[in-house]
């Protein structure tokens, strides 16, 4: 027996909107709620057009300001280049930096830092830096952003041009962090740096550097050079151990601190002095010279190829001293038959 046509006219639903008057109001009034609230959910979760909404980055293990050497040394090339920085890191994911620059291709001399160390250990000498060191005019800047993910620090400069990496580590009960330079796609081979909250314009003294115990700093450094013994090319390094001078002396006025290694006219003048004069600064220089080069030109203070050692204060949260990160740009200026051959070129840190 044929089942007989179901009549659509008879059967089709009303339009949604009698559909709705048909319905109790009160029921309609929490359907049209329900609606809304799970509009507004889905409009929250989704990110406007051009880009999510900015966030606060994460700063590196939560400091502001870092000292940072770093330089691109190889032992077989003669343009070596060291670079010391200040940077700080700003909560929306910048990072701006301030450096000054020495390099095998740009010869610069010597200059002096207008300290001189009386009542001192050493010589009475007006001490020496590297060129432009004692200007901050003569310092260059970047900018740039950084992302942090663990313990590794990547930043990347110049709207991309060229990034670094860094490994950090928490040292003086949170209130400094080291840095273990890991790579990058500028050149650089060796770097070492530190940060905190400190301002820039916290510096120590140099009575309390010399109240420090310095052989609690590790000496770690890598240093292309050449010397009567090895005259090739080669990148010096050493880790672990202290400095060759762990007692300081301050020199009248505090301006500045000596020392001298093995006495006598065999031995060598250390000299450290802040990079200029006034002091707003964390930049400090070391200087030192064996005694027999000077006398072996006829000289009190000596004005050869001495070694200059541009460096930065490292100093916690807590305002206290652990040492310094430097540069050496030891450039040759009174061998002229050695050319680059004679230069000391690298980087370093005296720090705990």
């Amino acid at each position: 027996m044929p089942v007989p046509m179901m009549s659509h006219t008879s059967t089709s639903l009303p339009p949604l909107t009698q559909r709705t008057r048909s319905l109790p109001s009160r029921l309609v009034a929490v359907l049209l709620t329900t609606m809304l609230v799970c509009v507004s959910a889905v409009i929250s979760n989704v990110a406007p057009v051009g880009g999510s909404s900015a966030s606060a980055a994460e700063l590196p293990h939560g400091k502001e300001r870092f000292v940072v050497a770093i330089g691109g040394l190889q032992a077989s090339s003669t343009q070596n280049w060291v670079r010391l920085g200040q940077y700080e890191f700003h909560g929306d994911g910048t990072v701006t930096e301030r450096h000054w620059h020495w390099s095998q291709r740009n010869r610069v001399d010597r200059t002096y830092t207008g300290f001189v160390a009386r009542n001192c250990p050493t010589r009475e000498c007006e001490i020496q830096t590297a060129g432009g060191y004692e200007f901050t005019g003569s310092s260059k800047t970047l900018d740039g952003t950084y992302t942090v993910d663990g313990n590794t620090l990547e930043i990347t400069w110049n709207d991309g041009q060229f990034w670094e990496k860094w490994e950090m580590t928490t040292t003086a009960d949170g209130a400094l962090v080291s840095l273990e330079y890991v790579d990058s796609d500028f050149g650089a081979t060796h770097g070492y740096g530190y940060g905190s909250n400190a301002a820039w314009n916290d510096r120590v003294s140099n009575a309390d550097i010399a109240a420090a115990d310095h052989s609690n700093f590790e000496h770690s450094y890598r240093l292309w050079k050449t010397t009567h013994s090895n005259p090739d090319p080669h990148i010096d390094s050493g880790d672990g151990s202290p400095f060759w001078v762990t007692d300081w002396s301050v020199c009248s006025g505090g301006s500045c601190l000596g020392a001298r290694t093995d006495g006598g006219t065999s031995g060598t003048d250390y000299y450290v002095s802040p990079a200029r004069s006034p002091i707003g600064h964390r930049r400090d220089t070391m200087w030192s010279w064996r005694l027999s080069n000077a006398d072996g030109r006829n000289e009190y203070c000596y004005t050869g190829n001495s070694h200059v050692k541009p460096m930065m204060q490292v100093v916690d949260d807590n305002g206290e001293f652990h040492g310094w990160v430097g540069v050496e740009a030891s450039l040759n200026e009174t061998v002229p038959e050695q050319g680059a051959y004679g230069d000391d070129i690298g980087v370093f840190k005296i720090a705990s």
